[in-house]
């Protein structure tokens, strides 16, 4: 069965580049519209132009409160009333815990909870059916680290259960408060992206691994599809889980790790 996104419009929040970008083109191609957002204007305007009319671009900071309600006001100026918020933009620090400064990992918390936390709080606001809303899906996006512990992860890893934490009791809020809107999440593992390809070398450079060769061969034999994965695979658990066909699901967290989570 093809997941279709007809008529749906979304909110996709660091969707200049990488999975972001890609979950844009695949919910257009799917029949959505989407408002993509990111602090990277050029290349957020960029990848807007590429997709299309059904996509548009602005900028926004998701750390700052002030922005979020004119996110939503402009979505509903160029497409309509938004039923789909994901979630996406995060930042990665890769650290030993006796290395991070605090500035970063206040950072880390700014992004990757603080900006879930806000992106849900106006999301169940302006999305609720109880508001005059249509109702919809709110997806979040956490990782593979929050699921296993690995050096160099705790203080993202931390975010990321943070993600899901918030995820699973605003399920259960939105049900609480009649809003109509289902509430998940994914847990990306290995991606080919450029922030990955960041990653790997903030590994290399820690010592972590000796060489590119013995990073691979790690992240090979730990995943039993036998292969990284690409953002079209996050794509298509995302447009699923913000379609109508996963209506009866909430509160979840799905892997897209190849099964690298299991060892």
């Amino acid at each position: 069965m093809s997941i279709n996104l007809d008529g749906k419009i979304a909110i996709i929040t660091g969707a200049a580049n990488g999975i972001g970008a890609e979950l844009a083109r695949d919910f257009v191609r799917r029949g959505a519209r989407v408002l993509l957002t990111d602090i990277a204007e050029e290349a957020g305007k960029a990848t807007a132009a590429e997709i299309g009319s059904h996509a548009a671009f602005v900028r926004h900071d998701v750390s700052d409160e002030a922005g979020w309600p004119a996110v939503f006001d402009q979505c509903e100026i160029l497409f309509g009333k938004a039923d789909i918020l994901v979630n996406n933009a995060g930042i990665e620090v890769t650290s030993f815990i006796t290395e991070c400064e605090l500035t970063d990992f206040r950072r880390l918390l700014d992004v990757n909870v603080a900006g879930v936390f806000l992106g849900m709080k106006h999301a169940l606001k302006r999305m609720s059916v109880a508001n005059g809303g249509n109702g919809g899906a709110i997806l979040n996006l956490s990782s593979m680290s929050h699921v296993i512990s690995q050096p160099c992860f705790g203080p993202y890893g931390a975010t990321k259960s943070a993600v899901d934490k918030l995820t699973k009791v605003a399920a259960i809020e939105a049900g609480v408060l009649g809003a109509g809107i289902r509430v998940n999440c994914l847990y990306p593992g290995i991606i080919a992206t450029a922030m990955q390809d960041k990653l790997g070398q903030d590994l290399l450079r820690l010592g972590v691994f000796p060489d590119s060769e013995s990073l691979q061969e790690y992240v090979i034999s730990r995943t039993p599809l036998k292969r990284t994965g690409t953002p079209a695979d996050v794509a298509n658990a995302a447009a699923y889980l913000c379609s109508d066909e996963a209506g009866f699901i909430t509160g979840i967290g799905m892997s897209v790790d190849g099964g690298m989570a299991l060892g």
